[in-house]
């Protein structure tokens, strides 16, 4: 009778532990592949503004119309799977965001390219928000402390050169009198010091083409005295400057899930996994 008890007990004891390891290893999964699908809707939101902008600043064509269209329907798809995928709790947040990034493409056509800029921007930085939300969470429940710390300075560090670059891009439109390029100058300086503190969370962003471009124009910025480039092409800076913020972000965001569960999937097949991963998982 004893043997029979202690090997109850013992099986008991492994179903326990299997139980919770499931259930933690499901909970891992979940928070990962709500980042992969956020962060694919980030790319997404960018490539719409980089099309939009195109297309008001260039060529409003029936083709550049239809490559607009293509990528909404693909934010749409992602979208939807995001909302079917997240907790019964926080749909409501994500129906918000899901709502977001349908207005982010109505009636785009009709914009000014402040206008279109803004409402992109507003857009791309609600995604990194709920992605730092997310990131918060799971580094709480993991009791990570050290890791914890290293995150919020490296976001507050992100979340500064967004507010700075954000200024900057709201100088655009005015900058050809001069009052008002003091003041663009003044913030493609503070950009250009921003960028400078991101290269330290991450070298390899920081050091990438678009990155020294963008820093050698902030410089040429910075030593000027009147506008020399027109302003299509300074927005055209503001979203390179954008891009290399959100490679930072990125980066962040793949070393910690490499220490917590594993590294996020590289860019080009991150569309393929996350679908395959979250049908798999549904």
């Amino acid at each position: 009778m004893f043997v029979v008890i202690s090997v109850g007990l013992s099986l008991l004891v492994l179903f326990t532990l299997y139980h919770f390891s499931r259930k933690r290893e499901t909970a891992l999964s979940h928070r990962f592949e709500t980042l992969v699908l956020l962060r694919e809707l980030l790319l997404l939101s960018r490539k719409h503004r980089a099309a939009t902008h195109y297309a008001l600043a260039y060529k409003l064509s029936s083709d550049s119309i239809r490559k607009v269209n293509e990528i909404y329907d693909n934010i749409l798809e992602v979208s939807e799977l995001l909302q079917s995928h997240v907790s019964f709790d926080s749909r409501p947040m994500y129906r918000i965001y899901h709502l977001k990034l349908i207005a982010m493409h109505s009636d785009w056509q009709n914009r000014s390219l402040v206008r279109n800029q803004s409402i992109h921007g507003k857009t791309i930085r609600h995604s990194m928000f709920l992605m730092d939300e997310v990131m918060i969470i799971w580094l709480i429940q993991s009791e990570r402390e050290d890791m914890s710390s290293e995150y919020h300075m490296n976001w507050q560090q992100i979340l500064d050169c967004m507010e700075i670059l954000t200024k900057l891009r709201m100088c655009i439109p005015d900058m050809e009198k001069p009052e008002e390029y003091a003041r663009f100058k003044f913030y493609a300086s503070q950009t250009h010091r921003k960028l400078n503190q991101l290269s330290i969370i991450c070298p390899i962003s920081s050091g990438s083409p678009i990155c020294t471009r963008a820093m050698h124009a902030l410089t040429e910025i910075a030593s000027s005295t009147e506008a020399t480039q027109p302003a299509d092409s300074m927005y055209e800076l503001t979203s390179d400057i954008s891009t290399v913020v959100s490679q930072v972000y990125d980066q962040v965001l793949s070393d910690i899930t490499k220490s917590l569960y594993q590294p996020l999937p590289s860019i080009n097949d991150k569309a393929i996994n996350t679908r395959l991963s979250v049908h798999h998982y549904m």
